[in-house]
């Protein structure tokens, strides 16, 4: 579900999709990817990543 769907505009919901955009850049990777399917999205995705397993997330081609 995106944020802003319901109409409701505010400075939170600004900040959460910056940061679900800064998620799709380090990972390259889209909310709407098919490996999100039932409560795994993009968001728990990378946060069950931290701290032990955030280099697997990253774009490798970030690190070169």
């Amino acid at each position: 579900m995106e944020y802003g769907s319901e109409g409701l505009v505010s400075v939170r919901c600004d900040v959460y999709s910056y940061g679900i955009m800064l998620m799709e850049v380090f990972t390259r990777t889209k909310p709407s990817d098919i490996k999100f399917t039932g409560d795994l999205s993009l968001r728990t995705w990378v946060n069950d990543s931290v701290p032990n397993a955030i280099m697997q997330v990253i774009d490798s081609k970030l690190l070169r």
